[in-house]
């Protein structure tokens, strides 16, 4: 049995789907700046599932979580098929994105993984550190 893929994940300052078209200001980053811990960074998730045109849904689960794993932000969405789909060798690109404002309690590592029917299928990650002078 065929099951769903990520084609691709990023992390992005904004994100967008209209009309089966993704849309994204400042994507792929691996660092941020800030001007102070703790506080704040709004965010996007975004990317493709490649799925077999017959199945009609998809779960993905976005977990996050700071440095030293305090807490975890999850969200979980249904993608399904909208508007009109075009297959292409018997599948179909499923598009998404999801914005959070995640907490900054410290410098350090925070990940973001994405989980595809309950499979861990990337690991996205990007480092926090304060603005000096």
């Amino acid at each position: 049995m065929e099951t769903a893929e990520l084609d691709y994940a990023f992390l992005a300052d904004f994100a967008q789907v209209s009309d089966n078209k993704l849309t994204t200001v400042g994507a792929s980053y691996t660092h941020v700046y800030t001007s102070s811990v703790p506080g704040g960074h709004l965010l996007y998730i975004a990317g493709r599932i490649r799925c077999p045109e017959n199945l009609q849904e998809v779960p993905l689960k976005i977990v996050a979580s700071p440095p030293n794993k305090e807490f975890e932000i999850a969200g979980e969405l249904t993608l399904g098929h909208q508007g009109e789909i075009r297959p292409y060798d018997g599948k179909v690109g499923l598009l998404f994105s999801m914005g959070i404002n995640l907490p900054l309690p410290s410098e350090g590592l925070y990940e973001i993984n994405l989980f595809l029917e309950d499979r861990l299928v990337r690991r996205l990650a990007f480092s926090v550190e304060l603005r000096r002078g």
